[in-house]
């Protein structure tokens, strides 16, 4: 037990009572609590991240910690479970038999793993994602419960365009591609698209206050010029289409002569923005190194033969290890091996290991930790969110859930589309991110129902 674990067990043991603690004393406390483990999902880093446990691995998880958002989650569960919202408990919230059904085959691929001690890092992220989402969708229970989450991941937003900023004017650290408080740059892209376009589409619509409007104005810039900054080619071109299409779609539903002019200005600015980037984003794009596409074919046909070797794939979080240390490590060698005279000293060498890490296709990567069934599975716990999430959509007629429902699909749909090139959905700011969403999502439906409005 090293100094370090031993302060992440005792901040969780301290946090989470301190939390529950507060609710009881403070029930009005609820909904800023509920905006800061929103927002606190952008900064899993240190000192607001404790690990309590930790191994050098290049996979997804590499051990178990405690952030914000866990206290938060965890001091707001126990407090709905004691009875303390005073609302009716939804115990099995839309779409918990695919949650459970995914951590299940997650466990079973474990029987296979070579390290299934590395499968319980993403198992315990998989049940802590559930509660997540199990608490916002008890905690959304009317319209000012929503404006706390929206006003939450908003802020997430522009701190991270506060970080970049930083970053890149005042203590030049960083000089090429931003990456916020993320581990990499495409992590912030993927971040931010799921969130600006619920952001624009509220605003389009005319229903933030007056006091939170230039606020959202200011959410929607930073973010766009925070992925800018990351120079993530398909970031950029799907938080564009993104933007576009929830313009286009506000508009189609209820033309108003504000939300044209509220698009013209818009696209104004982003021409103007573009005018400066140009050249940059050009240049991204021309000097973008063959190697790395290259690299993301290897990885994929890596993983597509782990599916199709083992039922329940190599075993949950376990992509990385098996590329390492087996024979699926020339997937992604397969030109060198013919030419390596001593295949062991090749492997140890600094190219031998420069290709290693981890598929970058969520869905493959899925089908190669916990096979095909487990892709699959995966795959009808996305589209059902996404279908449920579509039909709401076209179901509701209040202007504010229509447009909070709009901005979520198509952020959603980029969470997608950027899946397809990386497996950054299970990276913890991000899966956690949707977590909040999905439960927003139908926390909001349920409210929409219940008090629908016709403007």
């Amino acid at each position: 037990m090293t100094v370090a674990s031993l302060l992440g067990i005792l901040t969780f043991l301290i946090g989470v009572p301190s939390v529950l603690a507060l609710l009881y004393s403070k029930p009005n406390l609820r909904r800023p609590l509920l905006s800061i483990m929103a927002f606190a999902t952008c900064y899993v880093k240190k000192p607001l991240y404790m690990e309590i446990f930790f191994v050098p691995y290049r996979g997804v998880d590499r051990g178990f910690g405690v952030t914000i958002t866990d206290l938060l989650l965890f001091g707001f569960f126990l407090w709905i479970v004691f009875g303390g919202s005073k609302d009716k408990i939804i115990w099995w919230p839309y779409n918990t038999t695919l949650w459970l059904l995914l951590i299940l085959v997650s466990l079973v691929s474990l029987m296979g793993s070579p390290v299934a001690y590395y499968g319980l890092f993403t198992i315990h992220k998989l049940i802590r994602g559930y509660l997540l989402f199990w608490v916002v969708v008890n905690l959304v229970r009317d319209r000012k419960d929503v404006e706390a989450v929206v006003y939450g991941v908003m802020a997430a937003v522009i701190l991270q365009t506060w970080i970049v900023l930083f970053d890149k004017y005042v203590t030049k650290k960083v000089v090429n591609r931003s990456l916020g408080a993320f581990p990499h740059p495409n992590s912030l892209a993927m971040y931010i698209d799921l969130i600006t376009p619920m952001t624009l589409a509220i605003l389009l619509a005319g229903e933030f206050p007056k006091s939170k409007t230039k606020w959202a104005a200011i959410a929607i810039l930073g973010g766009l010029l925070c992925i800018v900054f990351t120079k993530s080619r398909a970031a950029l071109i799907i938080a564009g289409a993104a933007l576009g299409g929830v313009t286009f779609f506000s508009i189609i539903l209820k033309p108003t002569g504000k939300k044209i002019g509220i698009a013209l200005v818009g696209l104004m600015m982003v021409a103007i923005m573009g005018v400066f980037a140009a050249p940059k984003i050009i240049e991204r794009f021309q000097k973008a190194p063959e190697a790395s596409e290259m690299t993301r074919v290897y990885f994929n046909n890596a993983a597509r033969a782990m599916a199709a070797d083992k039922l329940f794939g190599m075993g949950l979080n376990s992509y990385s290890w098996t590329l390492a240390n087996t024979d699926y490590y020339w997937y992604v060698y397969a030109e060198e091996r013919d030419e390596v005279k001593d295949e062991d000293e090749f492997r140890e060498s600094k190219k031998g290991e420069s290709r290693l890490g981890t598929a970058h296709h969520i869905y493959y990567l899925f089908a190669a930790e916990t096979g095909w069934p487990g892709m699959i599975i995966f795959i009808m716990f996305l589209a059902r969110y996404y279908l449920h999430n579509l039909v709401l959509l076209l179901r509701t007629r209040d202007d504010y859930y229509q447009a909070v429902l709009l901005g979520l699909f198509v952020g959603f749909s980029t969470l997608h589309l950027q899946g397809l090139l990386e497996w950054i959905f299970r990276q913890t700011q991000v899966f956690f991110l949707f977590c909040v969403l999905t439960g927003l999502m139908v926390g909001a439906g349920n409210v929409a129902k219940q008090a629908p409005k016709v403007k």
